[in-house]
């Protein structure tokens, strides 16, 4: 379990691929393009609720980043992108 403090307010993300057996979850930052793995949950909670996440989904997560570049998973959050209407 994570003991990290979160920073954001939480981005939106697209997942790159759901989480495997080892917990892991891929996510890429659409902001910069960044593809990061998520490998701790702040809770057993929040870690059955990110299984859920397919790939090619979108989210919004507060990440925090751990010691060795990959990122802990704080915070689920409702909504996501607003996407305009006749967009092509």
């Amino acid at each position: 379990m994570s003991t990290t403090k979160a920073t954001g307010s939480g981005e939106t993300v697209t997942i790159v691929s759901a989480m495997d057996e080892r917990g892991t979850l891929t996510v890429t930052k659409p902001t910069t393009g960044e593809t990061v793995e998520v490998v701790d949950y702040a809770d057993e909670l929040l870690r059955e609720r990110a299984k859920t996440l397919s790939p090619g989904a979108t989210a919004r997560l507060e990440l925090t980043p751990t010691d060795d570049g990959t990122y802990s998973l704080t915070r689920l959050l409702p909504g996501g992108p607003a996407l305009g209407f006749g967009a092509d």
